[in-house]
């Protein structure tokens, strides 16, 4: 079973590191190989002589064509274009598993290729000294195994992006109202419940916008995030770029949390609403904040969402079962 891809990205890392996960459990060999020729952000598994494409692009767009392989997975996709050989990939996380060790069982070429650099230094930062994402500190271990109540604790932190600093006039109107929303979610939670913890990352947009939803620097650093979201029950989420779902939910699904969000509007498997999530009416619709958060908080449902939440994630992202579903469904096609 080999795994080829073009260059290692950070959006990579969920799959590289459940097919490592993988090998070693079933106690065959990694072959990890750099291959010019597969899309950026792509990548082929090559197993029983058929061919199975990862698409882990943001864009509901292909990157590459699906009818040359056997299997096309992908991120972000669309119900009207889950059609013949094409499946979802459900949601992005870049999660690791023992990075080190990782590290020993590459190539030398692979290793040392320039366009593998960022992610290699990320994999050697054990004590997350030099990056903001070490591989240490994305490390699956650091999921929880079961469920705590800490009383119904609330977070949203999140970002700005700026409409000037792209061309599309389409991306430059998105974005402004993806900030709109943050910035209205922040503010509306934080009026609203005590328990919460809610911010902006700091730049000069946010500084210019929205100066008191400001989070102190600790808040960018992806293992004080980390430490602070384990003691939260139910979490927000809005859609990232290219409106399809970002990192943030899938973090929170693998931490058992309850989830409130913006319309998922690709195909998650099994993915329910009032079971797994609960839904805001549109893509601006903060001002529904307040009482999503009061139907969560009666009767503490939010830990029974947070259970389903744990459970899901387990199942279709924790790299125990990530390649897993990948190869049944394989297998069910022979």
């Amino acid at each position: 079973m080999k795994l080829e891809l073009s260059s290692w990205t950070h959006h990579l890392n969920q799959l590289i590191y459940s097919y490592f996960y993988f090998c070693k459990k079933e106690k065959i060999s990694v072959d990890i190989v750099r291959n010019n020729t597969i899309k950026f952000n792509g990548a082929v598994l090559h197993v029983d002589n058929k061919t199975a494409f990862f698409d882990y692009s943001d864009d509901t767009k292909f990157i590459d064509i699906p009818e040359k392989f056997d299997f096309y997975f992908k991120r972000s996709l669309l119900a009207e274009d889950q059609k013949a050989n094409i499946y979802p990939l459900n949601f992005n996380v870049p999660m690791t598993y023992k990075s080190h060790w990782l590290l020993m069982n590459l190539k030398s070429d692979f290793l040392f290729d320039k366009s593998n650099r960022t992610e290699v230094i990320r994999a050697l930062d054990r004590f997350s000294l030099f990056t903001n994402s070490s591989h240490s500190v994305l490390d699956i271990k650091r999921y929880p195994k079961e469920i705590i109540d800490f009383g119904g604790n609330i977070i949203f932190h999140t970002r700005l992006w700026n409409p000037d600093n792209h061309p599309d006039e389409d991306e430059k109107e998105r974005r402004r109202n993806q900030n709109d929303f943050r910035i209205n979610a922040c503010r509306i939670i934080k009026k609203t419940f005590k328990n919460a913890s809610v911010g902006l990352s700091a730049d000069d947009l946010s500084k210019q916008l929205a100066p008191d939803l400001i989070l102190d620097g600790k808040h960018s650093n992806k293992n004080s995030y980390f430490n602070m979201l384990k003691n939260y029950d139910i979490c927000v989420a809005d859609d990232g770029l290219k409106d399809t779902p970002g990192w943030k939910i899938g973090e929170y699904l693998l931490f058992g949390k309850a989830v409130i969000t913006t319309p998922v509007t690709v195909v998650i498997d099994h993915f329910q609403e009032h079971i797994n999530y609960e839904k805001l009416s549109t893509r601006n619709s903060y001002l529904e904040l307040p009482e999503k958060i009061d139907y969560l908080l009666d009767g503490k449902k939010y830990l029974e969402m947070g259970r389903n939440n744990l459970k899901w994630s387990e199942e279709y992202l924790h790299p125990k079962n990530y390649i897993q579903r990948i190869l049944s469904i394989i297998k069910a096609i022979d």
